[in-house]
C-alpha cells in the first residue's frame, strides 16, 4: 500500500528500502511540512527539501561548496589502488565537484560545446536517430524500453558528438553506468571495485582518442577539448578525463531516465498520447513537466564552509548537505497541485532537475531536446501504449538518481 503524508515519518527515510525507492514523495512532503531542514542520522547528512531553500543554497557556492573530495572510509583501499596504480589517480575537480574561480575556467571551456546554437544545429540529426530506433522495433508491436530506446537515444547522440563509433556503444554504456553508480552511495565494496576497473578501462580508451584528436582534429567535442588552452596551457590528461567523465553523465544517464519515465507516463495516460499526437508542440512542455515530476537527479551534495541558518535551523560548518531536487520540484509553495502531472503547467520549466546557477547542468539544452523529440516521434507513430507488466515497474537503488529498471511496452501502429 502506498503511504500518505499523514503516516510518513521522516525517520523512515532509508534509500536502501525498496518501498522508499519506489515512492519517496510522501516522505518528501512530510519533510517539507515538518522538518524542511533535516539531519538524517542513518545517512549521515542533512537534507534540504523546500524549493526556495534549495535554490538559495545553489546560489551560494561560497557557503554551500561543491568541493567535497573522498570522505574517509567511503572508498575501499582496493579502489584507490586501482585508480592510482592502473589509472590516473584521483582526477582533479573540474566541473560538478568544483568551485569558482577554478570551476569558472573549466566551465567556460565546456559551455562552448553545448551552446543553444550547437544544440539547434543537432536537432535534425537527433530526429534521424530517434526515427531509426523506432523503425527498428515498430513492426514488432513490443519494445524493451531501456535497451532499445531510452538508452540508445542519448547514447548515440553523445557518442557521436564525442566522436566515438556507435559500434562501441555497449562498452560506452558500461563505462557510463560505472561512472554514475558510485554516486548512489548504496554499492557494495565488490561493486565499487568493478566500477573502478571499468572506469580505468574507459580512461585508457580515451587517452588513445585524445592522442589521435591532437594529431588529427575533427569537428567533435573531444577535438574541441584537446586543442583548447586554460591559462596558456593545454588541458592535462587527468583534467580531460575528469571533464569527459562528467560529459558522459550530463549527456546520457539523466536523459535516459527522463525518456523512460515519459514512456511510463504515456502508457498510464492514453489520452495524453492522443493529445500530443494532435498537438506535437506541447511535447516541449511535456519534457519540462516530466523533468519536474520525476526529477532524474533527485539531489546533489554540498559541503558547508561555515555555520549557516536555513529555515530556522543551523547547519554546522563542515556538514554534508543533500539539496533534494526531487522534493523541491514537488513543493506546494512553488507548484499548484504538485503531485499532479500537468502537461500545460505554466511554470514547469522552473524546476531544479538540472540544478541552477553556476552548476546548472551543461547538457540541459541537449537533454530537453532529446526528451521532447523522443516523445514527439513516439506519439506520432504509436498508439494504445501499454505496460507489459505494470506491477513490476521498479527503480534502481540510488540516493542520487531516479532511474527505471528495464521494462517492456506493447503498442499499435498509427
Amino acid at each position: 500500500m502506498t503511504s500518505t503524508v499523514q503516516d510518513a515519518d521522516p525517520a523512515q527515510l532509508d534509500f536502501a528500502n525498496p518501498q522508499v525507492m519506489e515512492c519517496p514523495y510522501p516522505i518528501y512532503e512530510s519533510l517539507r511540512e515538518k522538518a524542511p531542514v533535516y539531519f538524517a542520522e542513518k545517512l549521515g547528512f542533512w537534507l534540504i527539501t523546500r524549493y526556495d531553500d534549495c535554490l538559495n543554497a545553489i546560489r551560494d557556492p561560497q557557503v554551500f561548496s561543491s568541493k567535497m573530495g573522498f570522505r574517509p572510509g567511503s572508498v575501499p583501499d582496493e579502489v584507490m589502488r586501482i585508480y592510482n596504480e592502473e589509472g590516473f589517480g584521483d582526477l582533479p575537480d573540474t566541473l560538478v565537484s568544483n568551485d569558482p574561480p577554478s570551476h569558472t575556467r573549466y566551465r567556460k571551456l565546456v559551455d562552448r560545446a553545448f551552446t543553444a546554437g550547437r544544440v539547434r544545429q543537432m536537432e535534425d540529426y537527433m530526429v534521424v536517430v530517434v526515427r531509426e530506433l523506432i523503425d527498428a522495433f515498430i513492426e514488432k508491436g513490443r519494445l524493451s524500453v531501456m535497451q532499445d530506446f531510452a538508452v540508445p537515444v542519448p547514447m548515440y547522440v553523445i557518442a557521436d558528438q564525442l566522436g566515438v563509433p556507435r559500434s562501441h556503444r555497449d562498452r560506452f554504456k558500461e563505462w557510463s553506468d560505472s561512472a554514475v553508480a558510485p554516486l548512489g552511495l548504496l554499492l557494495s565494496d565488490e561493486r565499487k571495485i568493478e566500477c573502478a576497473k571499468s572506469a580505468v578501462e574507459m580512461q585508457h580508451y580515451f587517452v588513445e582518442v585524445f592522442a589521435d584528436r591532437r594529431a588529427n582534429p575533427r569537428d567533435d567535442m573531444i577535438s574541441d577539448l584537446v586543442t583548447k588552452e586554460i591559462d596558456g596551457a593545454p588541458l592535462s590528461i587527468p583534467e580531460l578525463l575528469s571533464i569527459l567523465n562528467q560529459l558522459l553523465v550530463a549527456g546520457n544517464e539523466t536523459t535516459t531516465s527522463a525518456i523512460a519515465a515519459s514512456i511510463v507516463r504515456l502508457a498510464n495516460e492514453p489520452e495524453l498520447v492522443e493529445l500530443l499526437a494532435k498537438e506535437p508542440g506541447k511535447c516541449d512542455n511535456f519534457a519540462e513537466e516530466i523533468l519536474r515530476h520525476e526529477s532524474p537527479v533527485q539531489g546533489l551534495f554540498r559541503m558547508t564552509t561555515a555555520d549557516v541558518e536555513v529555515a530556522g535551523v543551523t547547519i554546522p560548518k563542515g556538514s554534508l548537505v543533500n539539496l533534494r531536487y526531487g522534493s523541491a520540484n514537488r513543493d506546494e509553495r512553488k507548484y499548484e497541485c504538485p503531485e499532479v502531472f500537468n502537461v500545460a503547467r505554466a511554470n514547469a520549466s522552473s524546476h531544479l532537475a538540472f540544478g541552477a546557477g553556476i552548476h546548472h547542468c551543461i547538457g540541459a539544452q541537449l537533454a530537453r531536446r532529446e526528451i521532447a523529440i523522443a516523445v514527439r516521434e513516439l506519439t506520432a507513430r504509436l498508439k494504445d501504449i501499454r505496460l507489459v507488466e505494470a506491477d513490476k515497474i521498479s527503480h534502481a537503488p540510488s540516493v542520487i538518481l531516479r532511474a527505471l529498471n528495464e521494462f517492456e511496452i506493447e503498442f499499435s501502429k498509427r
